[in-house]
């Protein structure tokens, strides 16, 4: 009996260590900075951002789950026939998540 507590004692400490350092090695990579990030809202009323649907209220919830250590402009391009109300969310979206609103120029290349 005394053996086995002895044996396990000797080998949870080498265990532990060897745990401890693997971890390290496979730890994911920090998630990306970003300055800056543009949602598009189409002629349907739909929101996307870098190009993947989202729902225009959760906007900020999206990017803070993406980006968790960054707090980007966020620009709006809107379609000629977007309505007030989907941009509306996604601006109260944005600022009540305390993200800087940028504009609604969609002149250029979207970032990224």
């Amino acid at each position: 009996m005394v053996t086995i507590i002895a044996l396990r004692n000797l080998l949870a400490g080498p265990l532990f260590v060897l745990s401890l350092a693997s971890c390290g090695r496979e730890a994911p990579p920090p998630p990306p900075v970003v300055t800056e990030l543009r949602v598009s809202i189409d002629a349907g009323n739909n929101c996307s951002l870098e190009g993947k649907p989202v729902e225009c209220a959760q906007v900020a919830a999206v990017i803070r789950a993406r980006y968790p250590t960054s707090a980007p402009r966020v620009d709006i391009c809107l379609d000629r026939e977007t309505r007030f109300e989907a941009a509306t969310e996604v601006m109260q979206s944005v600022t009540a998540a305390g993200l800087p609103f940028g504009s609604f120029d969609c002149g250029g290349t979207p970032p990224g």
